[in-house]
């Protein structure tokens, strides 16, 4: 079934990275969404709070974040260049705390899904620092996809049909 036909299950996903390899499997995943459903995809980096309270103090913020902004698209490039046909892509850089600046993100971009990596941290982890995830899945208010850290044989299991079947 062409992309053009049926219903559309989702226009906008968001899709939270951390440069790591649990978020480059929910950038794949969310990828994959966003192409079967074509829709929109954001993907976002929150930048450490005190990463920028301390770069503060230097005149060159902007670069900073502009050199941020620069490896997230690196980042984002490397996992949708394999993807055919191409979806429509927003990359966003913003300081702050990761989630409620993700949740801020999805409501100001009208965003229908959220798909984030989770990184499976024990219960005594989640008790000292918390868990961006976990703080996302509280306070969104829309669904929030949270893929576990990639395995050896990992696959995407969605398939289109299986799309339209949810729907």
């Amino acid at each position: 079934m062409p992309r053009s036909e049926g219903p559309r299950v989702f226009r906008s996903i968001l899709c939270p990275v951390d440069f790591s390899s649990n978020s480059r499997m929910a950038l794949r995943y969310a990828v994959m969404l966003a192409r079967l459903s074509d829709a929109h995809l954001l993907v976002l980096y929150v930048t450490d709070p005190l990463l920028v309270t301390a770069a503060a103090s230097r005149p060159d913020v902007r670069a900073m974040l502009a050199s941020t902004e620069g490896d997230l698209r690196r980042f984002v490039s490397s996992v949708t260049t394999r993807s055919t046909p191409a979806i429509a892509t927003t990359v966003l850089t913003i300081p702050g705390k990761p989630p409620s600046e993700i949740v801020k993100a999805a409501d100001r971009h009208n965003c229908d899904l959220i798909v984030m990596g989770y990184r499976g941290a024990g219960r005594a982890s989640r008790l000292l620092f918390g868990s961006t995830t976990e703080g996302v899945v509280r306070t969104s208010r829309i669904p929030v996809v949270a893929v576990p850290p990639a395995r050896r044989s990992a696959r995407l299991p969605v398939s289109r049909r299986a799309l339209r079947r949810a729907s």
